[in-house]
């Protein structure tokens, strides 16, 4: 993997498959895009960045146009308008219930489409999945990559090597055993998901069948190292 100038980190360049942090307020949380291209040949934009730069958005045009963008749940809408604004040609999307968020946050958002329309777009190296017992979407992506798989884990599990913020966040993330380290989302799954068993199944099953050999949080450090995959069965494992 190699971080550009403007802030991307590309992870594998052949499958134009890329990650982006940018912050979402002002204390400087952050959060991580997620790029690849789909079959139809565009990019696949999942959690748009918000605030992007324009050299971020230079970088990405020379890896494709960008096709589809996607709100992995109800939480990731801040970036959707400005995104629609540079790439008016592209596809919204995201489940209904994040819909349903989104629209009630965030009234000046786009209009959204359904998670139907996006299917055909992906091909056989990228999917998306809805994932079950929501309360606003929850998702996650995998993308096929050189000597194996990316996913894109969405706000179920996350990886910060610091928790950083006012102690009362600090400490909401401690009881929670949501960071420091990877972790299951315990703190952001109280808000999104109403099964929490449920989904981390679902999401071990998928990971058995397609292990990740990277795995993006939306929030955190990448994950790239070796026996990831086993990591991530193991830290499932405790919650089944």
């Amino acid at each position: 993997m190699n971080k550009t100038p403007g802030g991307w980190t590309v992870i594998d360049p052949k499958a134009r498959v890329l990650t982006y942090q940018y912050a979402f307020n002002d204390q400087g949380s952050t959060s991580n895009c997620f790029v690849a291209r789909m079959g139809n040949g565009q990019l696949l934009v999942v959690s748009p960045a918000y605030r992007m730069t324009d050299a971020g958005f230079k970088e990405l045009d020379e890896h494709g146009e960008v096709g589809a963008i996607v709100a992995n749940n109800g939480f990731h809408h801040l970036g959707l308008a400005e995104w629609k604004a540079r790439y008016p040609k592209a596809r919204l999307f995201a489940s209904p219930l994040a819909q349903a968020r989104i629209q009630k946050k965030n009234p000046q958002a786009p209009k959204l489409e359904s998670l139907d329309g996006l299917s055909p777009l992906l091909g056989e190296d990228v999917t998306f999945t809805d994932a079950p017992a929501t309360k606003c979407g929850e998702s996650w992506v995998t993308a096929k990559i050189a000597g194996g798989v990316a996913w894109f884990v969405s706000d179920l599990l996350i990886n910060l090597p610091k928790v950083a913020g006012p102690l009362p966040m600090r400490l909401l993330f401690k009881w929670t055993d949501s960071g420091p380290g990877f972790k299951v989302f315990h703190l952001t799954m109280k808000f999104t998901v109403k099964d929490k068993k449920q989904v981390l199944t679902a999401l071990a099953a998928a990971m058995a069948e397609a292990p990740p050999t990277v795995i993006v949080p939306a929030h955190g450090a990448i994950m790239d190292q070796g026996g990831v995959a086993q990591d991530a069965q193991k830290l499932l494992a405790s919650f089944l």
